[in-house]
């Protein structure tokens, strides 16, 4: 158990010091902007290099993946700019920039990043005179490149010839003649020559970087516009420390460009391009495994076919004979002569006859619905009322519909009966209040508004006196009461009645006294 305890405790003292230099790893965020001027942000450590970076892209926007998709480095101060190598750690770069620059990083297409190695006879040939090296086959190129770069040394492209260098803090240009070595780059002085001994270093590829200047013919007034420019990375600003060259031709400065490259970098720049090319190997793996076949063009569906959706249906073209056959079955002897007609113009022309047919068969019902753009198919509709309807064309395949033709027939008769059906729809719907207005028969209307204005004298004429009779005759005081009676009911016979009643009662008083 001691021994599982100590166990378990160098555990976690390792995850947490793991954990300690996790924290310590430096991150950045840093912004991308792509090829479409759009711009995508990015979580980037310095333990990540530049290809770990543009793959991180390649995942984010979907391109073909190819070797010559880079970031390039643009100084807009400087008017300078350079694509990153694929080993480069893009933090340490980065954090070489000062907190306002305005520098930026493209995620581009170039091509000569790695030109050198798709074709390096145009590098390390061009000055030795062999033009015939210009089409080389790949196996020469393969070989070329073994020897250059997996030797022993590296070798450099021997390059010289003359090139302007612009002055410290001038905007004057001398024209020197410059040599490239593995070391560095070196000139002539006046009245030396190009022996090893009277050569004087001009710049050690160290602790320095090459960049494509950018309109410096505007700027600091250069011979020509193909100018590269050599500096420390930590320079961000205007120094006398920045070596500018011009060349005379664009093709003399990729020379001079990738020559430095292959002298800073030696075989690196190799192994880049080989990982480079193996990425974008597997990625067209990828591609070709996801691709769909192409679907069959439309343009083989008959015309007019559509669904109700706007989806072009799978209808198998039908044939001359088959046409013939319903045709047969149904058209009468003058509609079978011009189906013979057309069949036997159809053997020169196949394709007219089952458009003719699907042309009749759509003229029975009205048009289809609007098509969509999409479907390559287009339908004319036709008028219904020039075609015959004892033709005995449907639109669905004629073999699913031997029967209804006779349908047909039976109900032509049917259309002037519409006629006679129309006429009871008012008959049947005449609500109380609008047909006054509408109907001729104005005597017997006005005659049910007055008994509704009759009925109420009936009502006024109510027994409403006899229930106070009711309530006032079981009282037991008659004296006042009594006298009532008599106006009210307005007749001799309840007088009568009431003088008896009072009689009898005082009668009853008397005798009870």
């Amino acid at each position: 158990q001691e021994e599982q305890e100590a166990r378990a405790k160098a555990d976690k003292i390792k995850l947490a010091l793991e954990k300690l230099k996790e924290a310590k790893i430096k991150k950045l965020v840093v912004k991308v902007h792509m090829y479409d001027n759009s711009t995508k942000s990015l979580m980037v450590d310095e333990r990540q290099v530049t290809r770990d970076v543009i793959d991180n892209l390649f995942e984010k926007t979907h391109c073909d993946c190819s070797v010559d998709w880079c970031l390039y480095e643009v100084y807009p101060e400087l008017q300078i700019e350079r694509f990153f190598e694929d080993h480069e750690n893009v933090v340490d770069v980065l954090s070489d920039w000062t907190r306002d620059t305005e520098n930026k990083i493209l995620f581009l297409e170039k091509s000569e990043k790695y030109a050198l190695f798709k074709n390096p006879q145009n590098f390390y040939l061009a000055n030795k005179g062999k033009n015939e090296s210009k089409e080389m086959n790949d196996k020469s190129k393969e070989a070329l490149l073994e020897e250059s770069f997996c030797g022993a040394s590296v070798i450099v492209p021997e390059l010289e010839g003359a090139l302007y260098l612009k002055e410290d803090g001038k905007k004057s240009w001398k024209r020197r003649y410059f040599l490239l070595r593995a070391s560095g780059i070196y000139y002539v002085p006046k009245g030396k020559t190009k022996t090893s001994r009277d050569l004087t270093c001009f710049i050690q590829f160290e602790n320095m970087n090459v960049y494509y200047g950018s309109q410096h013919k505007v700027k600091y007034k250069a011979p020509t516009d193909h100018c590269f420019v050599l500096k420390h990375p930590q320079i961000q600003k205007e120094s006398h420390y920045i070596k500018y060259l011009c060349c005379d031709d664009r093709a003399t400065l990729h020379q001079w460009v990738t020559g430095i490259r292959i002298a800073k970098y030696g075989k690196t720049l190799y192994d880049n391009y080989k990982c480079a090319v193996k990425k974008a190997g597997l990625s067209s793996r990828w591609a070709n495994q996801g691709t769909v076949e192409p679907a069959a063009p439309t343009g083989s569906l008959p015309t007019g076919a559509v669904q109700a959706n706007g989806q072009i249906p799978q209808i198998v073209p039908l044939s001359q004979a088959d046409v013939a056959e319903t045709q047969k079955k149904v058209d009468p002897p003058e509609a079978q002569a011009k189906s013979n007609h057309i069949a036997a113009a159809g053997l020169a022309q196949p394709a007219m006859g089952p458009q003719k047919f699907l042309n009749k068969r759509n003229s029975l019902h009205p048009p289809p619905p609007p098509e969509r753009r999409s479907s390559a198919i287009s339908a004319s509709p036709i008028l219904p009322s020039k075609v015959k309807r004892d033709s005995g064309i449907f639109l669905t395949d004629p073999e699913s519909f031997p029967a209804p033709p006779p349908a047909l027939m039976h109900d032509l008769p049917p259309p002037p009966p519409p006629s006679d059906l129309c006429e009871p729809p008012p008959d049947f719907v005449p609500p109380p209040p609008p047909p006054p207005p509408f109907s001729s028969g104005n005597g017997d209307l006005p005659i049910p508004p007055p008994p509704v204005s009759n009925k109420p004298p009936p009502l006024t004429k109510k027994p409403v006196p006899l229930p106070p009779k009711r309530q006032e005759n079981p009282a037991q005081d008659g004296e006042p009461r009594s006298a009532r009676p008599p106006p009210i009911g307005g007749g001799g016979r309840q007088a009568d009645f009431m003088s008896d009643l009072m009689k009898a009662l005082e009668k009853k008083r008397g005798s009870s006294s």
